[in-house]
């Protein structure tokens, strides 16, 4: 693809650079033709003004403007006379078409080949007052240009009350250039009328035309409007031209690209009027078509060779990294088994051998940490308990020794058979969980023990579905939790209330709940604690004594919700509300796992 761009992008150049030279030298030589044709147009602009300011200096004119002749015959031989200089000048200059005198009393005076024209329209209502050439061009116009000249093209004769000749009623009948002046006599301070010379548009279109040769395309002329008023094809005549259309205002010469072809164009100085000059696209590169044919041949067959040469070497080195990619995304899905090929003595051949140095590494680094968790987690499981033991047998042992200070009864014996009870276990077996039938029992045992401390003033019942009591659950998970309740939640009542332990199971969890009838907690209590046993130094470190929050809090509660994260990590842990009856309700919710 590469050394395609390259050929593609060098021939495009090449192409586009000699289209380029072509179209600035076409622009060059069509700007020099037109320097010297709008020469001559503006040398022959000058000519009809001389001429029509000699017609103006003439007596009989004068006269006529005057219209100080009273007797008729005067004035018709001033009519004739002025009609005999209006045709001389026509036999004298072939290139206008008709001479007329308009007056603003609607007098009018003109000659046109071999007709002459005498009117009296005092309410100018005649053909020239309501053409379009006096009511867009020559009223407005004459007003803002007085004394100079109004150029106007692409007329009829019809516009002056003329017939049209032969074979111009269809096409072409728009070929008189009109050159207008307001004029006055030199005893009347403003214009009283107003002198036209139509000039065949041959004459205009001769002043070019001549300059056409070798060169390709049409040239015209078209006026302020786009409207064009000299032009190779009479039938245009009049028409709107496009290509002045898209001329940028402003700027007097340049070219612009049209849709098929090229636009030259020339304005030329001290007139309204514009060259312009079209040539077709196919025109001006036809030299260079057999270029573009060649370029396409050589790009075409570069363009093969170098496919066929880039698909066989591109397949030779893509081979090895597709498999190195179907590899990492085998190892990525858990296929850490996978050994590449990696014989080969390359770059291909180092990355193969250390992709497998990768696997095997990651399958081995994996297996260790594995085998770290789970020793990790044995050694927290046995560390909390281990705090949870020595913690119980002081107060139990502490409470058989106050026993025995204040009567010798049998109910130390009881006590002690009760503590014996709840120490069998721990000896018989050091597994981390039991099923809730025996932790129910353990509770039991140390509800006894608490009665025997405090009083006979704690009750404890049990709502346990016949489903939830083989289900498996954490060692002495329920001792701490009553102790905090006898502890913190009937210190006030003197050690008596009721716990209630709930129990059931409900599709794949087990749900605990232990409910007292205590004092409970306030709501800024409530959130103190749940920060304390879910803060995330709990899910790290063992949980230390030591720490101010244990010293408010203690540590039974976030000991037991961190045997539950540990044992069941999907557990959300404890969950710590306050009980329909003002205590508190610490919930749990751990997978279900039987014996």
């Amino acid at each position: 693809m590469i050394t395609s761009i390259a050929l593609v992008l060098s021939a495009l150049l090449t192409y586009f650079g000699v289209l380029s030279i072509l179209e600035k030298k076409t622009n060059e030589s069509t700007m020099q033709y037109f320097l010297q044709a709008g020469d001559s147009v503006n040398e022959f602009r000058e000519e009809i003004d001389k001429m029509t300011k000699q017609l103006l200096i003439d007596s009989k004119i004068q006269q006529f403007l005057d219209n100080d002749l009273k007797d008729t015959p005067s004035q018709i031989q001033l009519h004739r006379d002025l009609m005999e200089e209006m045709d001389a000048y026509l036999r004298t200059y072939d290139y206008l078409d008709s001479i007329y005198l308009y007056a603003e009393d609607g007098r009018a005076i003109g000659v046109a080949g071999q007709k002459t024209a005498l009117l009296r329209d005092a309410a100018k209502q005649g053909s020239f007052y309501s053409s379009d050439l006096h009511r867009e061009s020559l009223r407005s116009g004459l007003r803002k240009t007085y004394p100079k000249l109004v150029w106007a093209g692409a007329n009829r004769r019809e516009d002056f009350g003329e017939q049209a000749l032969p074979g111009e009623e269809k096409a072409g009948d728009r070929n008189l250039v009109t050159a207008a002046r307001s004029v006055k006599s030199l005893y009347q301070s403003l214009p009283t009328a107003i002198m036209l010379l139509n000039v065949k548009e041959e004459k205009l279109f001769s002043l070019y035309n001549n300059l056409r040769s070798g060169l390709n395309g049409q040239i015209y002329l078209c006026d302020a409007d786009g409207r064009m008023i000299s032009h190779a094809d009479k039938s245009r005549l009049g028409a709107s031209s496009e290509a002045c259309v898209r001329i940028p205002e402003g700027t007097e010469s340049g070219s612009v690209k049209g849709k098929d072809e090229q636009i030259v164009f020339y304005r030329i100085p001290a007139t309204e009027w514009t060259m312009v000059k079209e040539v077709p696209i196919h025109e001006l590169i036809g030299d260079i078509l057999n270029l573009r044919f060649q370029l396409f041949w050589i790009v075409g067959a570069c363009f093969v060779a170098a496919f066929v040469a880039a698909a066989l070497w591109i397949r030779k080195i893509t081979k090895p990294l597709n498999n190195l990619m179907d590899a990492m995304g085998r190892v990525e899905k858990g296929q850490l088994e996978i050994v590449l090929d990696d014989r080969d003595l390359n770059e291909f051949g180092r990355l193969s051998g250390g992709f497998n140095r990768m696997s095997r590494g990651i399958k081995q680094l994996i297996e260790r940490n594995r085998e770290a968790e789970k020793e990790k987690t044995k050694a927290e499981i046995q560390m909390l308990q281990a705090q949870i033991n020595p913690h119980f047998l002081f107060n139990t042992l502490n409470t058989i020794r106050w026993m025995s200070v204040v009567s010798k009864s049998d109910n130390i014996t009881k006590s002690i058979t009760a503590l014996s009870n709840l120490l069998r276990p721990i000896f018989k077996s050091t597994a981390p969980l039991c099923t809730l039938q025996e932790e129910l029992e353990y509770a039991e045992y140390y509800v006894t023990i608490l009665n025997y401390r405090y009083g006979e003033g704690i009750e404890i019942k049990f709502e346990v579905s016949e489903e939830a009591l083989p289900c498996m659950v954490p060692r002495f998970f329920l001792q701490p939790l009553i102790e905090n309740a006898v502890l913190h939640g009937f210190e006030r009542t003197g050690y008596t209330g009721t716990i209630r332990i709930e129990a059931e199971r409900l599709c794949s969890d087990l749900t605990v709940r232990v409910v007292d009838d205590g004092q409970g907690m306030t709501e800024e209590q409530l959130s103190g604690i749940r920060r304390w046993i879910s803060e995330d130094e709990a899910e790290r470190n063992p949980v230390s004594s030591e720490s101010p929050e244990a010293s408010e809090y203690g540590i039974g509660l976030k000991n037991v919700h961190r045997r539950i994260r540990l044992n069941f990590p999907e557990s959300p842990g404890l969950s710590i509300i306050r009980s329909a009856s003002g205590g508190t309700c610490i919930e749990i919710s751990i997978p279900v796992a039987e014996t």
